[in-house]
């Protein structure tokens, strides 16, 4: 959408509709207030290049994430927004509810705010507009990736993890090992997938198939997916989990399954979890980088700040560059050896 096209909409000359997005005293207020209506509706923004130009910094950013009752994103937001606070950095968050349309709306807001920068895990199914915007803004992904977005990421090597849960299990004699985790369709539940089946062969995968369960990143699905697992011809011996917003519901299914953990099922949780400390038995998890996540998260926006002169979206990406950060297992009470 450019101002051309605008005017077309509305019926007015480019230059009135110019003015009116400048605020020019010349225009009235009801046209205005119309404009910038429509400036809003058909996700209109600045051109990238004109705001390069004017060669100022809003000394804000935005931060784009799935919610906020994800352990993992707390800490990362709370991290990020103390640094901000303390250099007098604006960070405006954004809320998706992994859901596309959320997305678009809130990267809109964003730019239109003139940010100079945006850090932001991605829905699974970025909009055609989601994936235009971005080529005109500084942004990276965070955790996840999708590959229409061409933006540096910050992330974990998921694989890894999950991969290292799985060799534990296995060394405590566990071979009939369940999962549960987020969808294929997020890049950060397809990476924890293959992490988790890359350590079993074709056969042991087919034979492993009915306690395998992946869905939305929801706590919900956590508890169903586990009364699934748990009803199978043949219960798994131990169970890996594939997300951090599992854990409180497959302990409570747990509980009203009278199944003792880690004497009836052994357990991985993926990161840990702020209420840890409350449980009797402490966790087994993949502890997660987060502090190394935030830390290159500020070092990026630190860099938009204090450029001279606005960086291009190419010139950023190209000289910005992704990060892949490894997570570590910590060995808890929720794991013990097999008997027979």
């Amino acid at each position: 959408m450019t101002i051309k096209k605008l005017a077309a909409i509305l019926g007015l000359s480019h230059t009135t509709v110019s003015r009116a997005l400048n605020d020019h005293p010349a225009i009235s207020q009801a046209t205005k207030d119309n404009v910038l209506q429509a400036a809003r509706e058909y996700g209109y923004i600045p051109n990238s290049a004109a705001r390069a130009l004017r060669n100022v910094s809003s000394m804000a950013f935005g931060l784009v994430i799935p919610d906020i009752q994800n352990d993992f994103f707390i800490t990362i937001t709370n991290a990020i927004a103390h640094v901000a606070a303390a250099r007098s950095w604006q960070m405006m968050l954004g809320i998706t509810g992994d859901k596309p349309e959320m997305e678009q709306a809130a990267l809109l807001r964003l730019m239109t705010a003139r940010v100079d920068g945006i850090i932001f895990a991605p829905t699974a199914s970025p909009s055609a507009q989601t994936q235009e915007l971005v080529t005109r803004t500084n942004a990276v992904q965070l955790l996840r990736h999708h590959d229409s977005l061409q933006t540096p990421v910050i992330a974990i090597d998921d694989r890894d993890g999950i991969t290292q849960a799985v060799k534990h299990l296995r060394e405590l004699g566990h071979t009939r090992i369940g999962y549960i985790g987020s969808a294929r369709q997020l890049s950060t539940g397809s990476e924890r997938l293959q992490g988790f089946l890359q350590n079993f062969s074709v056969a042991e995968q087919q034979a492993l198939a009915d306690i395998i369960y992946v869905g939305p990143p929801q706590a919900e699905f956590g508890g169903e997916a586990f009364r699934r697992v748990m009803s199978a011809s043949v219960r798994p011996t131990a169970l890996v989990l594939g997300s951090p917003r599992y854990a409180m519901s497959i302990l409570l299914a747990a509980k009203e399954m009278n199944i003792a953990i880690p004497d009836d099922l052994s357990l991985v949780a993926y990161g840990d979890v702020s209420w840890g400390s409350l449980l009797e038995v402490k966790l087994t998890f993949i502890s997660l980088p987060e502090k190394q996540i935030a830390d290159a998260c500020v070092t990026i926006i630190d860099r938009l700040m204090n450029q001279e002169t606005p960086l291009s979206p190419e010139v950023f990406y190209a000289t910005t560059g992704s990060q892949l950060f490894m997570p570590k297992l910590v060995v808890g009470d929720s794991t013990k050896a097999l008997t027979q």
